[in-house]
């Protein structure tokens, strides 16, 4: 039986409370107790039983965790010295919003290629600027607040930081599910698929390799109606007189009318398989393949020749405006080229001809049928004359200009680079996970290629230096960031933050790429 006993000490007047337990002595035959615990005492006023003594409370262990440090250090690096961090301030005019962009731009670099809602448990377990995740509805929000205004600003101060000199320019298609959005049209898509489409155009420095600019624009939008908005834009935001690189498939009429309309300087692609190109190949291709044309370093010949461009402005009131204005065709020859195009050639008349005679015909081939073949006595036969002009252009490309100062070989280096801005659409498409975007309303859109356009300045960056020090050659992006992911950072509270060990494979590479590796203990 457990009873509750209270005791007076005589000494301080103070009553203490125990509690006992009773049991009952059978030799003795008397209750005694069994055990004691002293519950307090007494208060005189209140009559409530008070501890004498509050517990000491358990001291809790002090909180650690650990993060993977190692690729978001060296992304954070790239951000703050190509400037991007600071023009995220200054254009969304917050510093929170900036780091929060940042960081999700960090995400997807880093986890080529994922969907959004794994960012929570990316965050959780990396350091990134931000520190913290952000609720669904608050991405939603910082999208949703970056408007034109926001985006303007950040271009200008890009355009700040860029050469100057040649810019890339390109566009591609994003699909899109949503039917809703202002932009979204049926037209051309150049990855086949099925859905209505967003031209993506992205404009780079050519001096830097950085992306400069970005434009969605409707899907069914005209080349013309693309410069001219493109010679608008930039002016707009700072670039003066724009010198531009294009790819062939950008080359029309049309479009070269209207760069040296508004006296713009340009390189170009353009198929060998026009008019003037074909008879300038027949005019010098005897000059072009001389010893004296020849580029050991390049292992290509050229030759740079003048080209009269007959230049005309239509006025829907006047009469149309005629001139002549100087331009440069750039004529190479590379003969390993030539080679694989003899090959190849050779491989779809093959193909074409059994195609042909046994009625199981390809769709991708009809132009091949009707060039290159005709029946004889209801057999199929090869068309000499056609078959042997498109011998005579193998190994052969061209490039156009109405920039004096280019040489034949400035020209071709130049050209050349230009790959910088297709590796551009692939991060967008594929490492950074828009091939086919899902957003449902123009204002998140706007938030979102943003997002993503930041993230492809950063990847940017990242892969000019890995090709300027060879480290692509070893690993891919995937796999260099994957190899320094493995750097963790220990947090304790009270204590500060310790990176145990970075490994020698790993500090070469921090070192190769020109940025300081994390802090060790």
């Amino acid at each position: 039986m457990i009873k509750q006993i209270r005791q007076k000490d005589p000494r301080t007047g103070i009553t203490y409370v125990y509690e006992a337990e009773i049991v009952w002595d059978k030799e003795k035959k008397q209750s005694r107790y069994a055990s004691r615990k002293m519950l307090g005492h007494l208060d005189d006023q209140t009559g409530e039983i008070v501890e004498n003594r509050p517990r000491r409370q358990k001291a809790e262990a002090p909180q650690s965790r650990r993060l993977f440090a190692g690729a978001t250090h060296l992304l954070t690096e790239l951000a703050r010295e190509t400037g991007v961090r600071r023009d995220l301030a200054l254009a969304l005019q917050s510093e929170d919003a900036g780091t929060a962009v940042e960081s999700f731009a960090q995400f997807l670099i880093a986890e080529e290629p994922a969907p959004a809602s794994r960012f929570p448990l990316w965050s959780r377990t990396h350091i990134h600027p931000l520190g913290m995740d952000l609720a669904s509805q608050r991405w939603s929000e910082l999208f949703a607040s970056i408007g034109q205004p926001e985006v303007e600003a950040f271009f200008r101060s890009r355009v700040k930081r860029a050469s100057g000199q040649y810019w890339f320019f390109d566009t591609t298609s994003v699909s899109s599910y949503s039917r809703y959005l202002e932009r979204v049209r049926w037209g051309k898509n150049k990855d086949g698929v099925a859905l209505p489409q967003i031209n993506l155009a992205v404009v780079k420095d050519a001096g830097t390799g950085l992306p400069v600019a970005f434009k969605d624009l409707p899907g069914n939008l005209s080349d013309v109606s693309l410069v001219k908005q493109l010679i608008a834009d930039f002016s707009h935001y700072g670039a003066g007189r724009m010198k531009l690189v294009m790819d062939r498939g950008f080359y029309s009429k049309a479009n070269i009318d209207e760069l040296m309309g508004e006296h713009l300087k340009f390189l170009i692609g353009v198929k060998t398989g026009l008019s003037y190109v074909r008879h300038a190949i027949e005019t010098y291709q005897d000059q072009v393949k001389g010893w004296e044309q020849y580029d050991s370093d390049r292992e290509v010949f050229g030759l740079r020749i003048d080209h009269p461009w007959e230049w005309e402005r239509a006025h829907p009131r006047t009469e149309t405006q005629r001139q002549t204005k100087r331009s440069y065709l750039y004529l190479y020859y590379d003969p390993d080229r030539a080679k694989d195009d003899e090959k190849d050639f050779a491989a779809l008349l093959r193909d074409c001809w059994h195609e042909l005679t046994s009625g199981d015909l390809n769709e991708k081939h009809q132009h091949a049928y009707t060039t290159y073949f005709h029946q004889v006595n209801h057999r199929w036969t090869g068309t000499d004359e056609a078959i042997a002009a498109t011998r005579d252009h193998h190994g052969w490309f061209a490039l156009l200009s109405n920039d004096a100062s280019l040489d034949c070989w400035t020209a071709l280096d130049l050209y050349r680079s230009k790959d910088q801005i297709e590796k551009a659409f692939h991060d967008v498409k594929d490492r950074l996970d828009f091939r086919t975007t899902a957003v449902h309303n123009q204002e998140s859109l706007t938030g979102k290629l943003f997002t993503v356009f930041t993230a492809l300045i950063v990847a940017a960056e990242l892969r000019r230096r890995m090709h300027e020090s060879g480290l692509d050659r070893d690993y891919t992006v995937t796999e260099l960031l994957d190899e320094l992911d493995t750097i963790e950072q220990y947090q304790s509270e009270g204590h500060r933050p310790v990176i145990p060990h970075i490994t020698a494979k790993q500090k070469d590479i921090y070192t190769r790429l020109n940025v300081q590796p994390p802090t060790t203990s």
